[in-house]
C-alpha cells in the first residue's frame, strides 16, 4: 500500500500539552481537559503528504486494553504509523508533533473532530504518546514517583512489585506528594535529568491526577528499583554500580520494543548518561504493610 493523503493546515486539530510538549490531534480526548491548549494558532500544522504504509518497522506484543495485543509500527514517510490489534491506526508525524487517528478502513484521516474512547484512548495514552515523546528525545519510564520536599524519587519495578502502593502510601504522609502512578516521561537537560509530570496516568481518575498540581518539569533526585523479598525480610537500600544502573533504566523504559535501531541507540545514550548523573538504588521490598513506615524512613534519610 502506498496511498497518499494530505493534511490541510489546522483543519479539525485540537492542541494538548502533555509531558511538557505541545501536540496536535485530529480528535479530542475525554478527561484531558486540564491539558488542552486553548489557542493553537492558525498555521501550526503544515500539509503532510503521507504514505500510509511503506514498510514494516517492528512487530511485537504489548499489554494494551487489559490484554496482550499485537503492536506494529510501519514506516510512513514522513512519519510512523502505529497499529494495535483491535484499535484504530495512529499516524505520528515527523518529530512526534502530530498524532492523527486514521479511519478503520485507512482510506482517509477523518478530520471531523471526534472523541477518542475505549481501546483507542488507551492506545493514544500508551504506545502512541510514548513513541511520539521518544521521537523528541523524551523517554517514558514505567514507574511510579513521589516527591519529598523538592526531591523526586522514581520507583522502578515489574508490574505487581508495589510501585503504585509505595508511591501512594508515601503521598499520604506529611512532606510527600505523588508525582506519577505508572508512566513518567524523563529527559536529559543541560542541568541533568528532569522528569515531566504533566502526563495523564491511565490508572487514576481525573480528580486524582497528580500532574496538574505540579510544575511542568522537576529535577530527578534518585531512582529506586524495587526487588521483591520474603515477607519476613528487612527493607534494605543498596547503591547500584553504573553498569547495573544502566540495565535498570533500559529495562524499565516503556515502549522500547517499538523503537527502530537509531532510536534504541539514542535511548541507550540517555540511560548511560542518566546513570552517571542520578544515583540508582535497589530497594529490597517485603510486601507487608508494617514495612512501609520503615521504608519511608529509609527514603527520607536518602533525601
Amino acid at each position: 500500500m502506498a496511498d497518499l493523503v494530505s493534511q490541510e493546515n489546522g483543519r479539525g486539530m485540537t492542541g494538548y500539552r502533555l509531558g511538557g510538549q505541545d501536540f496536535l490531534f485530529n480528535f479530542t480526548v475525554s478527561g484531558l481537559e486540564h491539558y488542552q491548549m486553548q489557542d493553537i494558532g492558525p498555521n501550526v500544522i503544515q500539509s503532510l503528504p503521507i504514505a500510509l504504509t511503506s514498510g514494516l518497522s517492528c512487530r511485537t506484543k504489548g499489554w494494551v486494553g487489559e490484554q496482550w495485543r499485537e503492536v506494529e509500527t510501519w514506516f510512513a514517510p514522513p512519519g510512523i504509523l502505529l497499529r494495535v490489534a483491535g484499535g484504530s491506526d495512529f499516524f505520528i508525524g515527523p518529530g512526534g508533533h502530530e498524532i492523527v487517528c486514521v479511519s478503520s478502513d485507512r482510506s482517509d484521516f477523518q478530520f471531523n473532530p471526534r472523541v477518542i474512547a475505549g481501546l483507542d484512548h488507551e492506545v493514544l495514552l500508551g504506545p502512541a504518546l510514548v513513541l511520539a515523546l521518544a521521537l523528541r528525545g523524551i523517554w517514558s519510564l514505567h514507574s511510579s514517583a513521589a516527591m519529598f520536599g523538592e526531591k523526586v524519587i522514581v520507583f522502578l519495578g515489574e508490574s505487581g512489585q508495589g510501585k503504585s502502593t509505595l508511591a501512594s502510601y508515601l503521598s499520604r504522609n506529611q512532606g510527600w506528594c505523588l508525582v506519577a502512578d505508572d508512566i513518567l516521561p524523563a529527559r536529559m537537560d543541560s542541568d541533568g535529568v528532569s522528569v515531566l509530570p504533566h502526563f495523564p496516568q491511565l490508572k487514576l481518575p481525573m480528580e486524582a491526577q497528580p500532574g496538574p498540581g505540579l510544575p511542568e518539569q522537576l529535577p530527578l533526585h534518585k531512582v529506586v528499583a524495587l526487588t521483591p523479598a520474603e515477607p519476613d525480610a528487612m527493607p534494605e537500600l543498596q547503591l547500584l554500580p553504573p553498569t547495573l544502573a544502566i540495565q535498570v533504566l533500559l529495562r524499565h523504559t516503556a515502549g522500547t520494543r517499538m523503537f527502530p535501531p537509531e532510536m534504541l541507540g539514542e535511548h541507550l545514550s540517555f540511560c548511560s548518561l542518566a546513570a552517571g548523573q542520578v544515583p540508582v538504588y535497589r530497594l529490597t521490598y517485603p510486601h507487608r504493610k508494617d514495612a512501609l513506615p520503615e521504608i519511608k524512613e529509609l527514603l527520607e534519610n536518602l533525601c
